[in-house]
């Protein structure tokens, strides 16, 4: 029960972003997602297209 009421107490201190902070943060992170998985994406056609086949012959 003791856990239990220190929880409450600090949640009550817990300071929520509003809904627009939290709507900019997900498009920030979903953005920078896309940007690495493209980043990613160009390195690994590049080494399959040709770094391994120049590798292999």
């Amino acid at each position: 029960m003791k856990f239990l009421k220190q929880v409450s107490a600090e949640m009550k201190k817990v300071v929520w972003p509003s809904r627009n902070i939290t709507i900019m943060y997900t498009l920030i992170v979903i953005l920078v997602a896309l940007f690495v998985a493209y980043y990613l994406g160009a390195f690994d056609f590049i080494f399959t297209n040709y770094g391994l086949k120049s590798l292999i012959g």
